[in-house]
């Protein structure tokens, strides 16, 4: 009998999850092991951190989807010795493994600049997101006593994939805040080191983005370096000129969007790894460990076409974990395994819950506004089918296609 272990319950860790209960016979135990017991759908937190959709909306519980064959653990996952085949967790005795399914997800990442983790509300789980959101709304609450034009001004460092799409949540969140607490207009600025936005889409569709921010009174800096996060106080250098004095952005809300790495128990481990990423075969498993496979946001996959990593997207980390299933299915079948193959389905920004811009189908379709708002609900609403099953979706899915 062999023992499979998962860890992680994001999207690659419950795909996985799914299809090992189709794949491994059934006397071979299934572990799987998650810090909180509750999967999130990690691509709509901008939606709770910035108060347009409440945080039930977009989790589940672990336990109502993932079978009874499955041994499910709640705690906390410290080190990963692949040469013993061992794992330590925090609370609770070290496990071992025939095969293991490595799924750890992200943390936020500052890159070590000065101040940004203490100064700076970061956006990488369900907890730090709730916190964006109440503090936004305990600023407002407190302008009636402080008169501070900061505590009505937001300072979103990032204009990539997560900035973005708060924005455009803030942009129809801010004004009910404005008229619940009676407070003069809100003041969002955005900083951003790029010149220009959201290199994955055509140029056309990121200048539809940034008409969009306009037309909401959000405040795009782009080439701005930051330099330092203070407290109340964003630091950057402007790149669209010669001077390099430093300018200020004050904002008693400053949410960082910069990036993110993947989980640190991979360099605590002593994986080979880049931002806590490690390549990984065309089979989605380690190198020299064939018996463990790497998934998700800890992954680098590589590209055959471009020779980089694909983005890590919930997309690709669906894929894998199916598809790292598959592949121990074969091996305990005494078949070889086969190479991941990827095909994008295509990528879509919400610009809020009625606009957006996407690229979809192979063809790289161009869309934006109203239906590239309703893809991205289908696209949700197909993720929550994937990583657990029909009546998670049909309780936490997004069916307000039409307004």
């Amino acid at each position: 009998m062999a023992t499979i272990l998962v860890l992680g319950g994001g999207y690659a860790g419950m795909r996985a999850i799914k299809f090992l209960q189709r794949e491994v016979p059934s006397e071979d135990q299934i572990v799987l092991v998650d810090k909180t017991g509750t999967h999130t759908e990690k691509t709509n937190l901008h939606e709770v951190a910035a108060g347009t959709i409440a945080p039930e909306r977009i989790t589940y519980e672990i336990n109502d989807v993932i079978g009874s064959r499955v041994n499910f653990i709640r705690d906390t996952v410290t080190n990963v010795d692949v040469d013993q085949k061992q794992v330590t967790l925090e609370n609770h005795a070290p496990l071992t493994y025939d095969y293991l399914v490595l799924a750890l997800g992200f943390q936020s990442e500052t890159f070590g600049l000065k101040g940004a983790a203490e100064n700076a509300l970061p956006m990488d789980d369900l907890a730090t997101s709730e916190a964006v959101y109440r503090h936004i709304e305990d600023k407002a609450k407190n302008y009636a006593q402080t008169q501070d034009e900061n505590d009505l001004t937001i300072a979103v460092c990032g204009a990539g994939f997560t900035g973005i799409e708060l924005l455009g949540e803030l942009s129809q969140s801010l004004p009910k805040l404005q008229t619940r607490y009676n407070t003069p207009a809100f003041k969002v600025v955005c900083l951003e080191m790029g010149k220009s936005i959201l290199p994955m889409f055509d140029k056309s569709l990121a200048d539809y983005a940034l008409a969009f921010m306009s037309k909401h009174h959000i405040e795009m800096k782009l080439g701005a370096a930051i330099t330092e996060i203070k407290p109340g106080a964003v630091v950057y250098q402007d790149k669209n000129s010669d001077d390099e004095a430093e300018h200020e952005v004050k904002a008693n809300t400053i949410v960082w969007t910069v990036g993110v790495s993947g989980s640190q128990v991979i360099a605590d481990s002593g994986f080979e790894q880049r931002r806590n990423r490690v390549v990984v075969k065309d089979d989605l498993s380690l190198e020299g460990h064939p018996e463990v496979y790497i998934v998700g946001d800890v992954s680098a996959v590589m590209d055959p076409d471009s020779g980089r990593p694909y983005p890590t997207t919930a997309q690709i980390a669906l894929a894998c974990g199916s598809h790292a299933a598959k592949n121990i299915g074969l091996a305990l079948r005494g078949h070889e395994t086969r190479p991941f193959v990827y095909k994008s389905s295509g990528t879509v920004a919400s610009l809020s819950d009625r606009d957006g811009i996407g690229e979809i189908f192979s063809s790289k379709k161009k869309i934006h506004g109203y239906v590239a708002s309703a893809m991205k609900k289908i696209i949700t609403d197909r993720s929550l089918m994937e990583s657990a099953h029909l009546s998670t979706t049909l309780a936490k899915g997004r069916f307000d296609l039409y307004h």
